[in-house]
């Protein structure tokens, strides 16, 4: 009888080495080495199942983005019948533990790579348009009077403010945060007009 493949469990260890990595000392300090010893696995073993330090950095750019479009639809499925707009924003824009803000220092380390390596740029370019897309359309059935161009602008204000949010989260500037949530609020009006 054959072995099962260890593959995806091999491929999964090594992208937990790399958050690890990350959490502890950044992406630029992540050498294929310190991800092998992270690991607990030999180099060559790295590069069998992903590739190169490029290569490993790119596959957990994809596992995000993957993770990314999983929690969009868990929060949509998750919003109430009534008042969606605010559930959604009070979501968005919810206060954080320790786990948010690990995830977001893995987010914007991913994110940084975004110019070197051309993966990472089109995951990136996919999780912005995705964002943009998912409010747009929540606005669009929510308020169906809007007219579609102020939709989209509102859409881009929320991101814009989300991304803030996210890059203040590692900061601990909660006020800053709140006040974010409640531009979002604001421009969430325009859309009643």
């Amino acid at each position: 009888m054959a072995r099962p493949s260890m593959a995806g469990q091999r491929r999964e260890e090594i992208l937990d080495a790399l958050e690890i990595c990350i959490l502890k000392t950044g992406i630029q300090a992540a050498s294929l080495e310190v991800i092998a010893e992270t690991a607990k696995m030999k180099r060559s073993i790295l590069r069998h199942y992903i590739g190169n330090r490029d290569d490993i950095i790119c596959a957990l750019s994809e596992r995000w983005t993957r993770k990314y479009s999983q929690q969009w639809q868990e929060l949509l499925n998750w919003l109430p019948n009534c008042n969606r707009t605010e559930a959604l924003i009070d979501a968005l824009f919810a206060t954080r533990n320790e786990a948010s803000v690990n995830s977001t220092i893995i987010g914007e380390a991913i994110f940084s790579e975004a110019k070197r390596l051309e993966p990472i740029k089109l995951d990136q370019q996919n999780i912005a348009q995705e964002f943009i897309q998912q409010l747009t359309n929540e606005f669009s059935t929510q308020y169906p009077n809007a007219a579609p161009k102020t939709i989209e602008l509102v859409a881009y204000g929320i991101y814009a403010n989300y991304l803030m949010c996210e890059s203040l989260l590692p900061l601990g500037m909660l006020d800053d945060m709140y006040k974010l949530k409640q531009t979002a609020l604001l421009l969430t009006e325009q859309l009643q007009k």
